[in-house]
């Protein structure tokens, strides 16, 4: 396939990917466009996922990202815009794009997200973690450890006919409801658009406006919806105050959505049963976070979505099929709404 203009050149790919993961999915890239017929070259830049230690823009990175015509990037360089004055679109490598879109606002580059590339693990993952909490799973290994026979100590309760709050009803909302219907559970979905109707798997949604209303008739709230301005600190005080005694959150989005200081406070309180937090507000955790100490916390570093051989060869998939929408003027896949920031 020519580049776009007719000319020869191939399309230049700029990963701005960790070093460790950077040639399988470059790897990946090469196997896909290939089938596709796409004529691709990849050059892999080397960066920390940490967008705090990110490295230096030396002479080699510099001259990759001025030459690229498309960036891959899990998060994006400071001051892309300039660095990469060729580049047409960026495709991240995750379904969450905060750090993107202040970078990218403003400028004629546009943003596709990796949304719904991960949606079934995720899902997997927060199912298992409530099934963790409502069979006590915690008190089952402590017995366990402790060679005690102690069938009284387990606070193991049914798991059939609660409610769960979905909180984003996008792919991963989604892929949690059509885990949770073969376990008996009833879904209630939150979403920006209640007028488009109930996704398979769920019971009804509501809007955005419902959630102080939907909130105390919740055994679990699941949160599945980007983080942007609107959505920070979505669950505060207030609404942690009016959710079911005895309820779990369970938070597979991003850690800006909740007000971890009230999360303690309702934690330590024993007004919420517990927390499954597979994100933070600051990652990595600081180990003097209270969050460490706070009871009923099930903490993960941030894994729900492992960037596995699986993962990197979808988003791969995904980038070339970008490359081809690109080329041939069509809307790219997984658009990101720069304004709205999904």
């Amino acid at each position: 396939m020519s580049a776009p203009g007719g000319g020869a050149r191939p399309t230049v790919v700029a990963l701005v990917f960790p070093e460790t993961l950077a040639p399988a999915l470059a790897d990946a890239l090469r196997a896909h466009a290939t089938a596709a017929g796409v004529a691709l070259e990849v050059r892999a830049l080397g960066w920390n996922v940490d967008s705090a230690r990110q490295p230096p823009v030396d002479e080699a990175r510099r001259a990759a990202l001025a030459d690229a015509d498309v960036i891959v990037a899990f998060v994006p360089p400071a001051e892309l815009a300039r660095l990469a004055p060729r580049v047409r679109f960026v495709q991240a490598t995750s379904a969450g794009v905060e750090s993107f879109v202040p970078a990218l606002k403003g400028t004629s580059v546009r943003l596709a997200s990796a949304a719904g590339v991960a949606a079934d693990e995720v899902a997997e993952f927060a199912m298992a973690r409530l099934l963790t909490v409502w069979s006590d799973a915690r008190t089952l290994d402590a017995l366990q450890r402790a060679r005690r026979w102690a069938y009284t100590e387990v606070d193991k309760t049914a798991i059939g006919g609660r409610t769960v709050l979905v909180v984003g009803t996008g792919g991963i909302g989604r892929a949690f409801a059509r885990l949770a219907s073969a376990f008996d559970l009833r879904c209630v979905g939150l979403r920006r658009r209640p007028q488009l109707g109930a996704p398979a798997g769920f019971e009804r949604v509501v809007g955005q406006d419902a959630l102080i209303s939907e909130l105390p008739g919740a055994d679990a709230v699941v949160l599945a919806l980007p983080a942007t301005g609107k959505t920070a600190r979505l669950i505060g005080e207030e609404e942690l105050a009016v959710m079911k005694p005895g309820a779990v959150l369970c938070n597979v989005a991003r850690g800006s959505l909740v007000d971890e200081e009230a999360l303690v406070a309702a934690l330590t309180s024993g007004h919420l049963g517990a927390a499954v937090l597979d994100v933070t507000a600051t990652e990595p955790l600081s180990r003097r976070s209270p969050l460490w100490r706070a009871p009923n916390v099930y903490l993960s570093p941030h894994v729900a979505n492992a960037m596995t051989p699986e993962y990197l060869d979808a988003v791969a998939r995904l980038t070339v099929e970008n490359i081809g929408r690109d080329a041939r003027g069509e809307p790219l896949a997984n658009l990101v709404d720069l304004d709205e920031g999904y």
